[in-house]
């Protein structure tokens, strides 16, 4: 037997520096990293922070990071 969840509705946000699939670079573990934006959302203080997809077959994604750790390529 197979259950299904509910589908959310998605907010999309556009007041952000950055869009969703951005290719951007990151600060993280004191090293700079590539990746893309993969969502955008709000946490619970109401900061806009974002979740940065890295890796190439096997993704992994960094998440709730906040707008100042993220920069262009």
């Amino acid at each position: 037997m197979c259950f299904f969840k509910k589908k959310q509705k998605k907010v999309v946000i556009t007041t952000g520096k950055f869009k969703v699939g951005d290719k951007v670079n990151f600060k993280h573990r004191d090293d700079v990293s590539p990746g893309f934006i993969y969502d955008v959302y709000y946490d619970k203080d109401n900061n806009l922070v974002y979740d940065i997809q890295i890796g190439g077959e096997c993704p992994a994604v960094i998440k709730g990071l906040k707008e100042d750790e993220i920069f262009f390529r």
